[in-house]
């Protein structure tokens, strides 16, 4: 399920979750083992491809890189720079293919990192932000009703195409 590009606004769970003790306690030198499912998710929603195993190697080569190398400078660099080449690095990596969408991309992958969540549990995070769990409409409701069938049940869905890159 592709919930933090395509259905959300902006920003919607920067109060849940701290970044900036994320970087300043230094848990982003801990590997995060959902980290290459949710980029294979997230970019190929964004890109609308099924195969993008080779993008998805490419930003993961380029998070290692980052902390192998800032494990050395560990205690030199302030938390704040540490963030600011993290988000850099990652966005030269990551703009050839999601261009104008890259911003977004790159603040949710740093709100995934810092939740600490799996896939799923970050998911329903943001499911309950956007109160998925009580607004619901009934499709076809009363012929299902009628036929002795349950009624199906879909979600709100939220579309905002405030980052739309021009490409259809």
């Amino acid at each position: 399920m592709f919930f933090s590009q395509l259905c959300v606004q902006s920003g919607i769970l920067n109060d849940i979750f701290n970044v900036s003790r994320y970087w300043k306690s230094g848990k982003y030198h801990q590997s995060n083992q959902w980290l290459h499912g949710w980029l294979r998710r997230e970019i190929q929603a964004l890109m609308q491809e099924e195969d993008v195993e080779i993008v998805v190697h490419h930003i993961v080569g380029v998070v290692d890189s980052f902390l192998r190398r800032n494990e050395h400078m560990r205690l030199v660099e302030k938390p704040e720079a540490k963030q600011e080449d993290f988000k850099a690095l990652v966005s030269d990596a990551a703009r050839p293919f999601l261009m104008a969408r890259t911003d977004r991309f790159v603040n949710e992958m740093e709100l995934f990192l810092a939740s600490g969540l799996n896939i799923e549990a970050y998911d329903a995070v943001y499911m309950q932000r956007l109160g998925w769990n009580t607004p619901r409409v009934t499709i076809e409701s009363t012929e299902r009703e009628s036929s002795g069938q349950a009624p199906v049940i879909v979600p709100y869905l939220y579309i905002f195409d405030e980052d739309s890159d021009g490409t259809d």
